[in-house]
């Protein structure tokens, strides 16, 4: 067999289809026997469709970029990868080793390019290799914590035979288990006078939202969802529920003020921006899951989903809490209708979107994204790296698995991956975006007017884009809201791509301490 041959039985077997990618002459040879390929328009979109589709799939996705020019144009995307744990097997052509010697265009040391954001990458040397280097990458990616890998191909490998070849798929063990340890945690709880949960985004990929749920009902006490989760983390309806954690230390210990024990339970601490107090105080910290960073507190490798399972049967009730109402959340729709607020859209929004799946990249409007959608089952996912550009890129991925998907996007990140729009209406993804066009860099100005207010009137920090006639130049319907919002009965119509642009209120909000 030649190595494209080689090549297109190794990632049948291995299920790593379709390829998302921009290929370029350097990846011509190794296409030759790739039959399901979905391509984008920009290196770095192709990467973040494949994170989007891995995640969503529960599975290894495979992405094709043009060798070191493409390599490079997808690092925020790879990153952003890597941030997400996202098991992404990651392809490039490289130049032909006959005369590579001579630093022929294209060339470069691949390798090297993605070091730091890869969990594992190879360069290979024979089409004999195929099989197991990229049986190897797969398993890697798929092994907790989850994250892209990277191989890259010379293009004469593809020519050259090799025989005697076994080709095989691989499956990767999540089921982590430490009975002490949930023995011990459970008696630290019981113990306890007055903890709190953090439920972090493990939740949403081990599918434990049932489990989480009768652990906290069980115990009785407020739950919080982890700093920026990348995906839902709790069902949002419960009245346990107190909300998302904010990154910022000094506001996690005044959340944690009567506290004594905190468990964090599949999710970690997220810290932006900087302030000087240390992380919890006094406090004893747990953190159990597959993906521990050993930051702070005592931590506990276990699958999220078997721990909490087990450990209800063992913990007692610590308390009585329930979410008060909020009151003032009905006049603050109201008030917004007039100028089409945030609020006022998302809550429109909401009444036709409710069983969609959501990408969240509205930036300055992400907390109002996730306190008005909520967390479900696949429901939510956003860059954890803080990345503009990734939703819509993410979203086809997604809206491959899933035709209710919404995209809610800022103008300003709306512009960094637009091309993806292409890809959307050539195989026809019927993703819906809503864009919420404040005119500017709001996230920009937020921050400026807490830290540097010389700044938040700065000239690069306002756009004026006109984003329907850019969506209609990708052949996308489009329309822009009026202030009843009747057009959003139009987005939610039909299994097409659509744009609705909300022309939203400009002033920043101050969203930092």
């Amino acid at each position: 067999m030649k190595g494209y041959e080689i090549l297109e039985k190794t990632l049948t077997t291995l299920k790593l289809d379709p390829v998302f990618g921009n290929p370029g002459t350097t990846e011509i040879p190794m296409l030759r026997g790739i039959k399901n390929y979905y391509l984008t328009l920009h290196d770095s979109i192709a990467v973040g469709m494949a994170d989007g589709y891995a995640q969503y799939s529960d599975a290894a996705s495979a992405v094709n970029l043009h060798s070191l020019p493409g390599l490079g144009n997808a690092i925020s995307f790879i990153n952003t990868a890597k941030w997400n744990r996202s098991p992404v097997v990651i392809t490039a052509g490289q130049q032909d080793t006959r005369h590579i010697v001579y630093d022929p265009i294209l060339s470069g040391d691949l390798l090297r390019t993605v070091s730091g954001l890869v969990k594992y990458s190879y360069e290979i040397k024979n089409p004999s290799e195929i099989p197991v280097a990229f049986r190897r990458a797969k398993a890697i990616a798929m092994t907790p914590p989850r994250g892209p890998v990277f191989l890259s191909v010379p293009m004469d490998m593809m020519d050259y035979e090799a025989e005697n070849l076994h080709f095989s798929d691989v499956t990767v063990n999540t089921d982590f288990s430490d009975s002490a340890a949930i023995y011990e945690i459970a008696d630290k709880i019981n113990k306890s006078s007055h903890p709190a949960v953090v439920f972090g985004y493990e939740i949403d990929v081990y599918n434990a939202y049932s489990e989480a749920e009768n652990f906290a009902n069980k115990l009785g006490v407020e739950v919080y969802s982890e700093p920026l989760a990348s995906r839902g983390t709790f069902n949002t309806e419960n009245k346990l529920y107190g909300g998302d954690l904010l990154p910022a230390s000094t506001l996690m210990n005044l959340k944690f003020l009567n506290n004594d024990l905190i468990i964090f339970i599949g999710g970690d601490i997220t810290f932006y921006p900087y302030l000087p107090s240390q992380p919890f105080p006094g406090k004893e910290v747990i953190f159990v899951g597959t993906d521990i960073s050993y930051k702070t507190g005592i931590s506990y490798i276990v699958n999220p989903k078997i721990f909490l399972r087990e450990a209800a049967k063992l913990i007692k009730k610590k308390g009585n809490y329930s979410r008060p109402r909020d009151f003032l959340y009905p006049n603050k729709i109201a008030r917004q209708r007039i100028t089409s607020g945030v609020d006022y859209t998302l809550f429109k929004a909401k009444k036709l979107f409710s069983d969609y799946t959501v990408i969240d990249e509205a930036i300055s409007g992400s907390e109002n994204v996730r306190a008005t959608f909520g967390y479900g089952s696949k429901k939510y996912f956003t860059a954890k790296s803080g990345q503009l550009g990734w939703a819509t890129a993410a979203s086809l991925g997604i809206g491959l698995k899933n035709k209710k998907t919404l995209v809610i996007i800022g103008d300003g990140a709306f512009m960094y991956s637009v091309q993806g729009l292409w890809t959307a209406k050539r195989y026809n993804i019927p993703v819906k975006f809503l864009v919420l066009n404040n005119s500017g860099y709001n996230i920009l100005k937020s921050f400026s007017k807490s830290y540097y207010p010389d700044m938040e009137g700065k000239d690069y920090f306002q756009l004026d884009l006109d984003i329907e006639s850019i969506a209609r130049g990708f052949g996308v319907e489009t329309m822009t809201a009026g202030m009843d919002m009747s057009e959003m009965q139009w987005l939610h119509e039909g299994d097409v791509p659509k744009v609705l642009v909300v022309h939203t209120e400009k002033a920043a909000e101050k969203l930092f301490l």
